[in-house]
């Protein structure tokens, strides 16, 4: 069961992966403002890359989020309706009750009394900043590692961001007014929000000293959420999700007159905008740019180490007079 009105969208507990990816993706654009749709579109495109087409047309989208909460499975499902504020609607014997996913997640694990009902994706006026401007837009964009980027797999980690930014009057930076930045996969309970780099970066004009200054957050959280006798996983979790972060905020610093200007209607993915206009014009955004460079000296001091070694037995191979023996 699957209703709509102004206040978004609710989807029943049980309705196929498959199914809500069909309802989210093919939304009517008079229905719902033009930022919303693109984040519907996004989150269907990134359900897709969930499991297989033969889980997902059997598995329920809240099926999946009870595994997240009860057995602490890595849900990318979670994590991206986690980024847009989803409502969970519970019946726990005769009592009904409506929370946000965010404390579905922290609570103890659903009992046998308990069942989830749906799941609400709100509008965006739920969550915008109340010092919304007229000229504010939302930028949404999902991210996944896994062994198949494509799908079919367990991500090592997945990422969804949020933000509401808008034009700064003073300069041609770009303000970010709210965000909310969330992870799964680091090995905690369940899908988290970095709630402290949230804090950081909202209200802020968005420049490299700020990123760099959110990255260093975000590492922090991110090293605190992962086990400390994982080290080596612990660095290649931190390092996905900074770059995860870089990616995304990364597109707005070299970019602004793009939003400015209306160039991205919501339905464009932000690094491929970057990429075609840096393609026609790659003066006008200059991008953080990094350089190598190694050096290998040979000499003669410990010769014949680092000279080419002879195959034995390759001239006569190659002469044709060598004959194999089975």
């Amino acid at each position: 069961k699957i209703k709509k009105d102004q206040s978004g969208i609710e989807i029943g507990a049980a309705v196929t992966i498959s199914k809500a990816i069909e309802v989210l993706k093919f939304q009517n654009k008079n229905d719902f403002n033009s930022d919303f749709v693109m984040i519907l579109e996004k989150i269907a495109d990134h359900m897709n890359k969930v499991a297989s087409g033969f889980i997902r047309n059997t598995a329920s989208v809240g099926g999946n989020l009870v595994m997240a909460q009860k057995n602490k499975f890595p849900s990318d499902i979670a994590t991206i309706l986690l980024a847009v504020d989803s409502m969970i609607h519970i019946m726990t014997g005769s009592k009904f009750e409506w929370l946000s996913l965010e404390e579905f997640l922290e609570r103890p694990p659903l009992g046998l009394e308990c069942v989830v009902l749906s799941i609400k994706i709100p509008s965006l006026e739920t969550i915008k900043s109340e010092s919304s401007k007229t000229k504010s837009r939302f930028l949404f964009e999902t991210y996944r590692a896994s062994p198949r980027p494509l799908g079919n797999a367990l991500s090592h980690l997945n990422a969804a961001f949020l933000v509401q930014v808008s034009p700064c009057k003073d300069s041609e930076g770009t303000i970010i007014d709210t965000c909310r930045l969330t992870f799964g996969g680091f090995k905690t309970k369940h899908a988290i929000r970095a709630k402290n780099v949230e804090e950081f970066l909202a209200g802020k004009l968005l420049s490299v000293s700020n990123l760099y200054d959110a990255i260093n957050l975000l590492t922090d959280t991110a090293t605190a959420n992962i086990p400390h006798d994982e080290a080596s996983k612990n660095a290649y979790l931190s390092s996905l999700a900074v770059g995860f972060l870089f990616q995304f905020f990364n597109s707005l610093i070299d970019s602004p007159a793009k939003i400015n200007n209306g160039y991205l209607n919501g339905h464009t993915h932000l690094p491929s905008v970057e990429a075609s206009q840096n393609h026609v014009q790659p003066n006008i955004f200059p991008t953080l740019l990094s350089s190598g460079k190694q050096i290998l000296e040979s000499g003669s001091e410990y010769r014949p180490i680092g000279e080419p070694v002879s195959k034995s037995g390759a001239a006569i191979q190659a002469s044709g007079l060598f004959r194999l023996k089975f």
